[in-house]
């Protein structure tokens, strides 16, 4: 009020809504998943979904490729203004169908069984950690429960190390973004939290989940999702995707590796060679072939049925659509990107890590046309059987070092510092800088900076320690 004058002021004020669309977040997932996910994903859609049924009939491999075509030009990516007259003409031929092995015999590829101990300290050994971070990391990976948590205090391990807290929370933090995602975690909140920063899932719907496990626990277990949903402010699609990812999640990680008993990782692709080139075999055992069930689509021509049944029903044929389309989309996408690796990575598949060629995932998008965070999805947590043994495909891409010759991979520079360190003379070991001096002989452009962080990477010790260990 000023001088005696009420004051009216009108102010139009703009918010973002908080809208997803679940389709395209499942097909987005369902890219990532390795295959011991989508095949458990793939029964809660059957579950949830009448529209789409199993089929026995695998006899549509020669359509492959038109099946795709009809799927994305028809259909597209606007699934609410389907043409239904041209659907009902042409669904016989929107169709999911699994590759075979065209008659391989694949059990000759035997895959490494690994305690859970041992899964982790392999990869505790590739981390390039300093050493007192690497020694409370394995002190955290040794009193793992067998689910996989750590309920052990830092201040514990940091006594028992021989190194301060801080130490043990940068080693746990390490362990942390180990495989199996959620591993090492410290409560259920903190193991699903990992595992959906490791599914590259937004913020917000980790926060979101966050507050739902942390004070709404008792609805969670009771059903009163509208209670929740209400406390939260989210709408109904935002609940449901948020069901959809904690599906997805698994409470007790190191259980899928039986405690102290063998578990075998199930390689989601095979690299064959024949007659001198490599078949790439997407492993897709005991995914279904899938179709559209007739019985709900001739409903839908029934001109009696009443509004509410009609919309549900037309809702469930847009996801049964949008996931047929997302599997043959996965299906494709994995086969071009392993085949392009195995292309550029040949020598390195005949012959060993020292054939690592530098490859970044721009190289393999620009080949293959595919967006570079695609190639990341395909290549997430799946693993590859080659005759090398099981490969994470993400292992396939390694950074270089300029040569004169071009790039070196950073895998074959610190062999040969190894080589050239075991090489040496005991009496007088070489001093880093001779080491540079020693690889810029062969071509290799590498600072000495570079040099000892490879020799620690390697747990070689300095000149001088290496003197005192010989005497």
């Amino acid at each position: 009020m000023k001088g005696g004058r009420l004051n009216l002021e009108i102010s139009g004020k703009l918010s973002q809504k908080l809208h997803i669309t679940p389709q395209m977040k499942q097909s987005l997932s369902i890219l990532q998943m390795p295959i011991t996910e989508l095949l458990q994903e793939l029964n809660s859609y059957l579950e949830d979904n009448p529209v789409l049924e199993e089929t026995d009939d695998r006899q549509q491999e020669e359509k492959s490729e038109e099946k795709e075509e009809m799927v994305e030009e028809t259909k597209g990516d606007d699934l609410d203004n389907i043409d239904w007259e041209e659907f009902y003409r042409d669904h016989n031929d929107i169709t999911f169908t699994p590759t075979d092995d065209e008659g391989y015999d694949l059990e000759k590829f035997v895959s490494g069984s690994k305690t859970l101990y041992e899964h982790l300290t392999d990869q505790l050994k590739t981390s390039g950690c300093p050493r007192n971070i690497a020694a409370a990391a394995l002190d955290i990976i040794g009193n793992l429960s067998d689910e996989g948590y750590f309920l052990d205090a830092t201040e514990e391990v940091a006594e028992e190390v021989g190194v301060d807290e801080e130490t043990v929370e940068q080693a746990l933090t390490l362990v942390q973004t180990f495989d199996p995602a959620g591993i090492a975690a410290r409560n259920l909140k903190e193991c699903i939290n990992l595992q959906l920063a490791q599914f590259d899932v937004d913020q917000v719907y980790v926060d979101f989940i966050a507050d739902l496990l942390e004070n709404h626990e008792k609805d969670l277990i009771n059903y009163r999702h509208d209670e929740i949903k209400a406390a939260l402010s989210i709408e109904d699609d935002t609940f449901d995707y948020m069901m959809f990812l904690m599906r997805k999640t698994d409470p007790k990680p190191g259980l899928s590796y039986g405690g102290g008993e063998n578990h075998a990782v199930k390689p989601d692709v095979y690299i064959v060679k024949k007659d001198g080139e490599y078949d790439i075999i997407l492993n897709e055992e005991g995914i279904p072939a899938l179709r559209m069930n007739t019985y709900y689509l001739n409903l839908l021509k029934n001109r009696s049925l009443d509004g509410s049944t009609k919309e549900y029903i037309e809702e469930k044929v847009k996801n049964a659509l949008w996931l047929i389309k997302s599997l043959n989309k996965r299906q494709k996408a994995i086969y071009r990107v392993v085949k392009v690796l195995t292309e550029i990575q040949g020598e390195f598949l005949e012959k060993g890590d020292n054939f690592l060629k530098p490859l970044k995932l721009k190289d393999v998008a620009d080949v293959t046309g595919l967006h570079e965070s695609t190639v990341s999805r395909v290549t997430a947590g799946k693993y590859a059987m080659t005759h090398q043994g099981l490969i994470e495909l993400k292992s396939f891409f390694v950074k270089g070092l300029d040569t004169d010759t071009g790039d070196m991979s950073t895998q074959k520079v610190k062999n040969m510092i190894k080589e050239i360190v075991d090489s040496e003379n005991p009496e007088k070991p070489h001093s880093d800088q001779k080491i540079v001096e020693l690889l810029n002989g062969q071509g290799i452009n590498i600072a000495r900076r570079t040099v000892a962080k490879y020799r620690d990477e390697l747990s070689i010790p300095t000149k001088s320690q290496r003197k005192r260990i010989r005497r």
